[in-house]
């Protein structure tokens, strides 16, 4: 889904309603539930007060949309177990986290540290999408990124900045798993078959990309070359992968196989494929698919070889294989298969 049309959305998230009131109180203690303890206070217009939050939850994940209707003061204090990012689609917020203060608006999104003091504003007419993080999860993927334990929480620029280009990247890669929730696709009840690949995603997307206590050690990682893969550990990367294409694979776990840091194996893919582990993933997938095609009857179904390859959403497969080959699945199926 295009930014843009997010933004116009009245109410992403729609298909997950959590709740609608006009209620102060039921309002603070519904959010609470979801998040944490902390006081509200509507301001010079609270008439107008009207509180919507639409909510999903993934495994170390939730997306959730909110608005108040009203300017509304809050203070949660700190967070404590999970990291907050904020996106406003309309209007502006004030948003204080330890000692730094964000002028939030569209394009200029906030993270809440959990071990920062937190308060805000969001002003009338304010509406945002909020990811919220478990804080052990981003915890073990940033060990695991840099391949040593951390002693204390990693700790964000509270600034986020969207016109970068890395994090452009990451917000499509969010609006992309707003759109597959919305359509029941992932997350709540119906889990995606690559749900753990789409949360690491975007958690992985966000740690790389945004500023933090950690940003320097991966700079110096990727620029002294010091965390790059021995050829043995990259043949176990690369085998494990060919040898499980139609499985829901993450970074995590090819790096386990592997045995090396997440940073490493994204450093070793660097060097010697010029494109991440996922990206080669995918390449290896289309790869695979592109044989299938031309292998199999003409009257085999483009579902049933995109499923074999590994791929879930056969309107992104189609997409990625044309741009890889020239034509569509079902083209080189008609041309390839035999009688």
């Amino acid at each position: 889904m295009d930014p843009s049309t997010l933004t116009n959305l009245a109410e992403p998230l729609s298909a997950h309603p959590l709740f609608k009131t006009q209620d102060i109180d039921d309002a603070r203690h519904r959010v609470a539930g979801k998040f944490c303890a902390h006081d509200l206070t509507p301001g010079p217009q609270h008439r107008r007060f009207e509180a919507r939050h639409n909510h999903v939850a993934g495994q170390s994940l939730s997306l959730n949309y909110l608005s108040y209707g009203c300017e509304v003061a809050i203070n949660p204090g700190e967070l404590d177990r999970f990291y907050l990012i904020q996106l406003p689609l309309a209007g502006t917020a004030a948003v204080r986290n330890g000692k730094a203060e964000v002028a939030a608006g569209v394009g200029q999104a906030s993270v809440l540290n959990p071990t920062r003091d937190t308060c805000m504003t969001w002003h009338q007419g304010c509406r945002k999408l909020l990811m919220q993080v478990d804080r052990a999860a981003l915890h073990r993927l940033a060990e695991d990124l840099l391949g040593r334990p951390l002693g204390e929480a990693v700790l964000f620029d509270p600034h986020v900045d969207l016109r970068r280009p890395g994090l452009q990247r990451w917000q499509k890669s969010l609006f992309a798993a707003i759109s597959l929730a919305q359509n029941g696709a992932a997350f709540g009840t119906q889990m995606h078959p690559h749900q753990a690949r789409l949360e690491e995603e975007l958690i992985l997307g966000f740690l790389t990309h945004q500023p933090s206590s950690i940003s320097h050690s991966l700079q110096q990682g990727a620029h002294t070359g010091q965390d790059l893969l021995p050829s043995f550990q990259l043949r176990r990367a690369v085998d494990y992968i060919r040898s499980n294409l139609a499985e829901p694979l993450t970074l995590a776990g090819i790096a386990s196989e592997a045995r090396c840091s997440l940073r490493s194996l994204q450093l070793g893919f660097k060097a010697h494929f010029n494109c991440t582990p996922m990206q080669y993933l995918t390449r290896e997938r289309l790869n695979h698919a592109h044989y299938l095609l031309q292998s199999l009857p003409s009257d085999h179904r483009v579902n049933a070889v995109a499923f074999d390859a590994g791929f879930s959403h056969l309107g992104r497969f189609s997409i990625a294989y044309r741009a890889a080959f020239g034509q569509s699945p079902r083209e080189t199926l008609r041309q390839g298969g035999p009688a």
